[in-house]
C-alpha cells in the first residue's frame, strides 16, 4: 500500500509520469501485475543514496560498509516526470524497436499499491551541487531521494520501498531475484496510457492493442509522434 513519508516532496496528484522501458518488460508487467523494484546498491551510480562529499567522508573513516549494506536493503521504482513525452527519454531508455512508455498520474500510481500490503513510499528526487555539505539530520530513506545534479534531466519520482525484515532478505538470495523485488499493482489503476516507441514500426501498436483484449486492460495505446513533428 502507499504510505506518506514526511521527508518526502510529492507532487501534485494529476502530475503527469511516465515509465519508458522495452516491450519484454511491458509483457512482464502484465502477466504478473507487478512492478519491479531494483535495489539501490544495483544502480550505476556509486553514490546511490548518499551524496558525493559524505561518500568520500566514510571512506576515509571506514563505515563504508554500513553504507552498502543500507543500500542493499532499498529497492527503487522510478517514473519520468514530464507533461509531455520526453525525446531524450526515448533515446536513452526506450530507443531500441521494441520500446514504450507507460503514462500514468501522481494518484494512479499511489493508488495502483492498493492491493499490496507491502508499504510503498513515492517522492520526488531532489538533484544537489556536490559541493554542498549534506543535511546530517535527514532521515536516511530521504537519502535515497537526492542525486547529484548530473541526473536533472531524469526529473524523477520514486517509488521506494524497504526491506526491513532479514528473513524476506535471505529468501530473496535463495530465490536467485538479488536484483531487486516485484511488487503488486494495480495495473488498471496505473496505466492511463501505453506510448509506442517513435523507433517502433507501426504494427508493434496492434501487439500491445491484443495484450491489452487478452489481459482485460482498456487503455489507448499511441504511437509516438515525436519524430514526426521535429522540425529542422
Amino acid at each position: 500500500m502507499y504510505e506518506r513519508h514526511k521527508g518526502f516532496e510529492e507532487v501534485d496528484n494529476e502530475a503527469t509520469l511516465w515509465r519508458y522501458h522495452d516491450l519484454a518488460r511491458y509483457i512482464n508487467l502484465l502477466l504478473k501485475r507487478q512492478l519491479f523494484f531494483c535495489r539501490a546498491d544495483r544502480f550505476e551510480d556509486p553514490f546511490e543514496g548518499k551524496n558525493f562529499m559524505e561518500a568520500e567522508k566514510d571512506r576515509a573513516s571506514g563505515s563504508e560498509n554500513t553504507y552498502r549494506l543500507q543500500r542493499s536493503l532499498v529497492t527503487l521504482n522510478s517514473w519520468h516526470l514530464n507533461k509531455a513525452e520526453n525525446y531524450a527519454m526515448w533515446k536513452i531508455y526506450a530507443r531500441g524497436s521494441f520500446g514504450l512508455a507507460i503514462q500514468t498520474n501522481f494518484e494512479k500510481l499511489k493508488q495502483s499499491f492498493q492491493v499490496t500490503d507491502k508499504p510503498v513510499y513515492i517522492g520526488k528526487v531532489s538533484y544537489y551541487e556536490d559541493s554542498v555539505a549534506p543535511d546530517t539530520a535527514i532521515d536516511p530513506l530521504c537519502q535515497f531521494l537526492r542525486k547529484r545534479n548530473i541526473y536533472q534531466y531524469e526529473n524523477e519520482v520514486r517509488c521506494c520501498y524497504l526491506l526491513s525484515n532479514k528473513d524476506e532478505s535471505v529468501a530473496w538470495q535463495e530465490q536467485g531475484a538479488d536484483n531487486g523485488i516485484f511488487i503488486d499493482v494495480d495495473i488498471n489503476m496505473l496505466i492511463e496510457r501505453v506510448y509506442i516507441s517513435p523507433y517502433s514500426p507501426r504494427w508493434i501498436s496492434d501487439i500491445i492493442t491484443g495484450l491489452h483484449q487478452k489481459f482485460g486492460i482498456e487503455k489507448e495505446v499511441i504511437h509516438s509522434t515525436v519524430l514526426e513533428d521535429m522540425e529542422y
